[in-house]
């Protein structure tokens, strides 16, 4: 079969594609998964370029974002027959721990990212735990395969943490990327007031394209001073930050007396200064979602079920051969949306 075994940390070319022998044996709670599509996400920039402080075993085989048919099942797999289009939740634990038996398994000490901490989805068929794979659409699975980081994240962040409800007015950065435009569907979802940063004009127009009706907001130095304009000057009950060091400071300061921060990435950078009187003066709370939980996974596969028109936007399809492309694609940072890899 085919699949992209990064060896080395670097660049694009060290995206290469193998032919491995397929050998493991099933377990009774294993399904086996032709991959059909795997979508990109900032992870495997992370994971290719390496140094970025996390730990990180070589060889890997990268993708996070899995969705294909199920072509094999274990004895005791009841949920999920053969043929089935699926999706699979992008994370593992122990599974014995206090935080996994109390259903937080983002906060397990083994917990590990798939594509990125275990292999993941570059590859024609991957082999996983059951109990990580829900059935969706045949239809709209490409649609599907855009859903699990940027989708789970988002909802963890701003639904289990932040609390996030009708009655409030959220901020969201980068509101046209995978993990920012995921967050604005599920935001509006619930019927909540959304503002939408963006970095230019022509996201914005893209954001009215899709009939997003919220406020937007074209990042400039008067920034905070608009949205606080939007909001009578009290500021938004909820921000969604996940860019890090150059928006930390700006998301302390849009946030209303009583405020929540949902933080959820560093891609600007790890190391922010902070004015610790925002915290204490306004009483703000403050999240960190690192991803997030199998049944964050399972409410939104169904909130998005009984909503397919807020599935992800998806810029582009590309081929598996053509992986470095993608990469480079995803590191200009010109799309929107997400960026898919056909396998």
């Amino acid at each position: 079969m085919k699949t992209v075994i990064l060896e080395e940390h670097g660049s694009v070319d060290q995206l290469k594609i193998h032919s491995v022998n397929l050998k493991s044996k099933l377990q009774a709670d294993e399904v086996r998964i032709n991959v059909k599509y795997c979508a990109l996400n900032h992870l495997d920039i992370w994971l290719r370029r390496g140094g970025n402080g996390d730990k990180l075993n070589l060889p890997r085989i990268p993708g996070s974002d899995i969705a294909g048919i199920v072509v094999e099942k274990g004895d005791a797999v009841n949920h999920l027959e053969i043929g089935n289009a699926v999706l699979v939740y992008p994370g593992t634990s122990c599974g014995h721990c206090s935080a996994c038996m109390k259903g937080f398994e983002s906060q397990c000490y083994d917990f590990k990212v798939v594509g990125y901490n275990v292999d993941g989805g570059y590859t024609e068929y991957i082999t996983v735990s059951s109990m990580n794979v829900l059935s969706v659409s045949s239809e709209l699975l490409e649609k599907w395969a855009a859903v699990p980081i940027s989708y789970i994240t988002a909802w963890n962040a701003l639904i289990t943490k932040a609390k996030l409800n009708a009655n409030d007015t959220v901020a969201i950065w980068g509101a046209t990327g995978g993990l920012g435009l995921s967050a604005v569907r599920i935001a509006q979802g619930i019927g909540a007031k959304v503002i939408a940063i963006v970095g230019s004009d022509d996201k914005a127009e893209f954001l009215n394209r899709v009939g997003f009706e919220g406020e937007v907001v074209v990042r400039s130095e008067r920034l905070t001073k608009d949205i606080r304009k939007l909001t009578d000057n009290k500021g938004v009950d909820v921000v969604l930050d996940h860019v890090g060091k150059k928006t930390w400071s700006s998301s302390l300061k849009m946030l209303k007396r009583g405020g929540r921060l949902a933080f959820c990435g560093v891609t600007t950078g790890a190391i922010a200064e902070t004015d610790l009187r925002y915290i204490f003066g306004k009483q703000l709370t403050i999240t960190g979602t690192w991803m997030g939980n199998r049944s964050d996974f399972v409410a939104v596969i169904d909130f998005l079920k009984s909503r397919p028109h807020l599935l992800p936007y998806i810029y582009q399809i590309i081929n598996l051969e053509e992986v470095g492309e993608a990469h480079s694609l995803m590191e200009q940072g010109n799309h929107i949306g997400k960026i898919l890899l056909r396998i």
